[in-house]
């Protein structure tokens, strides 16, 4: 599956675009969140900042009731339609007693609340991209690593989607080698690379190997 990454999901619009989709299952990036609502359950994943210390496990919350959706999506409501709202809400909930008791959040009725540390270790946030470094050339062969090098620092020209059902973005691209690169495969098209998932055309660009522009400019004080 091709995971989307959306800016944020801050208001009402934005939450019913992604609710519309086939698979409400995204990517955010501010907060740095996955977020999962293919059951009755709103799905909460969140990254840890990266620390010398290392990448901590990502939180789960599971936030919902088992006999309907309603619950989840009146939570959504009630906090005015921002994930930040829910992330700050969950973040001063006490595990040790009973949620229910907590008004916080307005958590009423059948509604639960459950906190886990996800178990899948290859979960990557959207910041995991800044670790790549540029290409100084290009490859005669392409691997994952070279391809999400080259996507993070934006060596590419002429992007255009090869899809009728999916339209990909370079981030999302970036999201989806990273966490499934064997679904994926390259192909050369004269200067243009093809990329296709499980067989089936997604996207081409041309790669370049001039290095990015600085980020970050130094200037004299």
């Amino acid at each position: 599956m091709i995971i989307r990454v959306l800016p944020e999901l801050e208001n009402r619009d934005q939450w019913l675009s992604f609710l519309r989709r086939e698979q409400p299952y995204c990517l955010v990036e501010q907060p740095e969140c996955l977020v999962d609502f293919q059951t009755h359950f709103l799905q909460l994943t969140l990254f840890s900042p990266i620390s010398n210390l290392g990448q901590r496990d990502p939180e789960r919350y599971t936030l919902g009731s088992r006999s309907s959706i309603q619950p989840a999506w009146d939570l959504i409501r009630g906090c005015n339609w921002s994930l930040t709202a829910i992330i700050d809400g969950l973040a001063q909930l006490e595990f040790g007693t009973n949620v229910r008791d907590n008004s916080l959040l307005g958590l009423h009725g059948d509604v639960s609340v459950r906190k886990r540390f996800a178990s899948e270790r290859e979960l990557l946030p959207p910041s995991a991209s800044g670790l790549f470094t540029p290409l100084t050339q290009l490859p005669e062969q392409w691997s994952g690593d070279t391809l999400c090098r080259l996507l993070a620092n934006e060596q590419w020209r002429d992007w255009q989607s090869e899809s009728a059902d999916e339209t990909l973005s370079p981030r999302a691209l970036l999201l989806a080698l990273q966490q499934s690169c064997d679904s994926w495969q390259v192909a050369r098209l004269g200067e243009r690379l093809l990329l296709r998932h499980a067989g089936r055309p997604m996207v081409s660009f041309i790669p370049d190997s001039t290095p990015p522009k600085p980020r970050l400019v130094d200037r004299d004080l």
